[in-house]
C-alpha cells in the first residue's frame, strides 16, 4: 500500500521523505496546466539527479497528452486520483506548484523548489524535444482565371475539415497583394489566415518554409511551396489546370471539381509521418 502525500509542509518537504532511504518507487503527481510543468521539469530533474537510486514516475492528467513532447510522462485518470493508496508505489506525493505572487526574488519554479521539494531553486524551462510539425499551408484561390482553378466552397471546406480531421492545423495563406482579384473572398470557415498582413513574398517564403506540409491550387503560393518544401511535403488540388503544367515532380494531387474530391487529403496526411 502506497504511503500518500497530499500537501507537502513547510517544516517537511519531499526531500525530507526521500532522505529516509524507506522509498524505492515514488509517484509525483503533477496536476497542472502546461506552463506550470515546462517550470517544473528542470526541478523534477534535478530531484532525480539528487536521488538517483530512486525510481521517480511523474504523472499527469490522463487526456491533456503531455506525453507527446514529454514521453517520460506518465498519465493518471480522474478515478485514480480518488485510489493513490492501492497504486504500486512506495511513496505518491501530489504537488501543488504554490503561487509566488507578492514577491520578484524568485521565479515560480524555484518557489516550488525551496517550499515543497526541499531543494536548491533551480530556474529556467526546460527544453522541449523538436516535434513533427502539423502546421498546414492551404491556398484555394489564384487571381487569374479563378474559374478554371478554385474549388467551389464546399470542397475548400470538405478539405479544411479533412485537414484538421488529420490532426494537422490549416492556416490559409493567401495575401491580399496588388493584383488580387476581389471575386477570392475569404470563406467563412477559415479560422487562420494571413489576409491582414502586409503582402510580402519574403512574409509568404517564410511562412511556408515553417509549416510541415503544402495543399492547394496552382498559384503563387503552389510555386513558392515547390521552391521551399520537400515535394512529399506538397499536395496539388487540381481542377482543369493538369498538374504536368508546372512540374515533373510526382506531387500528390486531387480532383477538385466538383463532387469529384474524394477527401484524399485525410489519408495524405495521416500517412506522411507513418
Amino acid at each position: 500500500m502506497a504511503e500518500v502525500i497530499e500537501t507537502l509542509r513547510q517544516d517537511k518537504k519531499l526531500v525530507a521523505y526521500l532522505d529516509t532511504g524507506k522509498y524505492k518507487t515514488v509517484r509525483i503527481i503533477f496536476w497542472h496546466g502546461l506552463g506550470d510543468l515546462i517550470m517544473f521539469m528542470n526541478p523534477y530533474a534535478m530531484l532525480k539527479g539528487l536521488f538517483k537510486d530512486i525510481k521517480f514516475d511523474l504523472a499527469v492528467p490522463e487526456g491533456l497528452t503531455y506525453e507527446t513532447a514529454f514521453p517520460e510522462l506518465s498519465t493518471i485518470t480522474g478515478d485514480e486520483m480518488g485510489k493513490l493508496q492501492e497504486q504500486p508505489f512506495d511513496l505518491i506525493v501530489k504537488i501543488h506548484f504554490p503561487m509566488n505572487e507578492g514577491q520578484t526574488e524568485y521565479t515560480k519554479g524555484e518557489w516550488c523548489c525551496t517550499h515543497e521539494l526541499g531543494i536548491t531553486p533551480m530556474n529556467g524551462h526546460t527544453a522541449i524535444k523538436p516535434c513533427q510539425n502539423r502546421l498546414v499551408a492551404v491556398h484555394f484561390q489564384i487571381t487569374c482565371l479563378p474559374e478554371a482553378a478554385n474549388p467551389d466552397k464546399e470542397t475548400a471546406h470538405r478539405i479544411w475539415k479533412d485537414i484538421t480531421e488529420a490532426g494537422y492545423i490549416p492556416i490559409e495563406t493567401h495575401f491580399t497583394h496588388y493584383f488580387h482579384n476581389p471575386v477570392n473572398k475569404k470563406f467563412d470557415f477559415v479560422t487562420a489566415h494571413v489576409r491582414e498582413a502586409k503582402a510580402e513574398v519574403s512574409s509568404l517564403v517564410g511562412l511556408l518554409q515553417h509549416c510541415g506540409a503544402f495543399v492547394g491550387v496552382v498559384s503563387g503560393n503552389f510555386h513558392v511551396a515547390l521552391s521551399v518544401l520537400p515535394e512529399d511535403k506538397i499536395f496539388y488540388l487540381e481542377k482543369d489546370f493538369k498538374l504536368e503544367c508546372f512540374t515533373h515532380k510526382p506531387i500528390a494531387r486531387a480532383n477538385i471539381k466538383p463532387g469529384e474530391y474524394k477527401g484524399e487529403v485525410k489519408p495524405w496526411l495521416v500517412n506522411m509521418h507513418t
